[in-house]
């Protein structure tokens, strides 16, 4: 039994199908907004792990062993919202945008040491069904990829 009869009845399928993927690629996670909370970023710890190191092996992966950044942040965000208060008692991991460890270019590009403090600001979804907290920073392009 054949059920697509024709490369047209393909062709059908596969756009209906894909057409809510490329719609989603426009916008990810949907409409939403974020308060915004200026601050200081700190790098607290630059390593190499086991899993950063193995990205440059990972099938899709930029070809370049990582380094696993951990920073923290401190600001003026109002404690009584409980993201908040996660995003103040924790260390975070520095990732590029498509989630790759940074690499050694990158770090030495940005300047990016344990000590070293970054212009950030934490932002805290209002609405929405994106990402709950994300870190932007005043002077580091997350989506600089020029290491590979």
């Amino acid at each position: 039994m054949k059920l697509l009869k024709s490369p047209f009845q393909l062709a059908f399928v596969i756009a209906a199908v894909s057409a809510p993927l490329i719609d989603a690629r426009g916008q990810v996670g949907g409409g939403c907004i974020y308060d915004s909370y200026p601050g200081t970023c700190t790098t607290v710890a630059v390593s190499k792990t086991k899993a950063s190191i193995g990205q440059k092996t990972m099938a899709g992966g930029p070809g370049y062993e990582g380094l696993d950044v951990k920073f923290s942040y401190a600001g003026e965000a109002p404690s009584d919202k409980a993201l908040v208060r996660q995003a103040l008692g924790m260390q975070h991991d520095l990732r590029l945008a498509n989630s790759w460890y940074p690499g050694p270019r990158f770090l030495a590009k940005y300047e990016i040491a344990p000590g070293k403090k970054f212009g950030c600001a934490l932002k805290v979804i209002r609405t929405g069904s994106c990402t709950p907290t994300v870190f932007q920073f005043s002077t580091i392009d997350l989506t600089d990829y020029s290491e590979r």
